[in-house]
């Protein structure tokens, strides 16, 4: 996989079976295919950063949050042809009614009255919450398939930005969501109902969290560390890396990971690390994609 440049500061990759979409600082997008190389221009449906995003089989749903003016939205855009990119943030200004504005090229979208959070594939469907309104189940059609009321953990009463979600992920039909200070709920994928809600003791916040069946969970911690739990009853395994994690994958055998100026894996119970000039923003199979833009080869293998 050669790679070409972006030509802008990518922020995240969402992988689909069917399609790669990057996320740029800015709001763009840009789908690439399985080669690193752009399949359109990068566009910018609307005048705000994308916060979430998601692949399912033949669109890519995305939240867009403007919070100066606070304007929220959700929208789904098709994997294939051209997309197009819509106004810019006077647009948004200048219309009366600026709700009616919705980003460019979209099968469906919609007005958002609260912060999207935590998007994730379900299924053939989607879940997401708004801040302290609710989570949702929806069809990729956008019709409401449940919701369940937003959670609380009194445990977590005293630290700030306790409620905000960073992460969703269904397992073994239930989904699991994540609060940036450790609250854990847990809901039946089927109905939403209540499974287990608890809290997950960490030295700091969480950015990101990732899954895997053989992998358990590995949690992205702000500071420069990783955290490996097992299960909810277990202790949290905290490893130092010397920088914020990106962006975690699991291979089958270990974890890979990239972030603030280095690589990393853990196999058997070790942990690697090679440095990089950049920072490294995703995995895209053996490739790192890079904050300017660039891609770069992984800093490890597994015989290093």
């Amino acid at each position: 996989m050669d790679g070409v440049p972006l030509g802008f500061q990518p922020m995240r990759v969402d992988h689909g079976n069917s399609a790669t979409v990057i996320v740029g600082s800015s709001g763009e997008l840009v789908r690439i295919d399985e080669f690193g190389t752009p399949l359109h221009q990068p566009v910018k449906p609307f005048p705000a950063p994308v916060t979430g995003g998601v692949v399912l089989n033949d669109i890519w749903v995305g939240t867009w949050v403007e919070h100066e003016m606070q304007q929220a939205r959700m929208a789904a855009l098709p994997l294939a042809g051209e997309w197009a990119s819509g106004g810019g943030k006077e647009v948004l200004r200048q219309r009366t009614d600026s709700a009616d504005l919705m980003p460019s090229s979209s099968i469906w979208s919609r007005f958002l009255d609260a912060e999207p959070m935590a998007v994730s594939r379900a299924g053939d469907g989607l879940f997401f919450a708004t801040l302290h309104r609710g989570i949702y189940k929806i069809d990729e059609e956008a019709t409401e398939i449940w919701r369940a009321p937003y959670p609380e953990w009194p445990d977590l009463s005293g630290l700030g930005s306790r409620d905000y979600l960073v992460s969703s992920n269904e397992v073994n039909g239930r989904i699991v969501i994540w609060s940036v200070a450790g609250g854990v709920i847990v809901l039946d994928s089927k109905d939403g109902g209540h499974v287990l809600s608890t809290v997950v003791s960490l030295p700091d916040s969480i950015s990101g969290v990732r899954h895997d069946d053989n992998g358990g969970w590995l949690l992205l911690l702000n500071s420069g560390r990783i955290a490996l739990l097992d299960d909810f009853e277990s202790e949290p395994v905290v490893i130092r890396t010397p920088g914020p994690v990106s962006d975690a994958v699991y291979d089958g055998k270990c974890w890979r990971w990239t972030g603030w100026r280095h690589d990393g894996t853990l196999c058997d119970g070790e942990v690697r690390c090679a440095s990089r000039k950049q920072i490294g923003v995703a995995l895209v199979g053996d490739r790192v994609l890079t904050n300017d833009g660039t891609w770069e080869d992984y800093g490890l293998n597994h015989s290093d």
